[in-house]
């Protein structure tokens, strides 16, 4: 017999985490032309325009 037949089920002692997205949170709007831009990026590719650092 297999063993994940007579395995007991499992006992969390953490709750599961949400998922986190994380390639949604990389990016950005220019404010210049409204493209998307990555986060750390400080010039927009698509327009020219400079790109303001957020620190969190």
């Amino acid at each position: 017999m297999s063993r994940s037949r007579n395995a007991r089920p499992r006992i969390r002692l953490f709750r599961r985490r949400p998922a986190d997205d994380l390639l949604e949170r990389s990016f950005r709007s220019c404010p210049g032309c409204s493209a998307e831009v990555h986060v750390f990026a400080d010039v927009c590719r698509h327009c020219g325009g400079p790109l303001e650092q957020f620190a969190s």
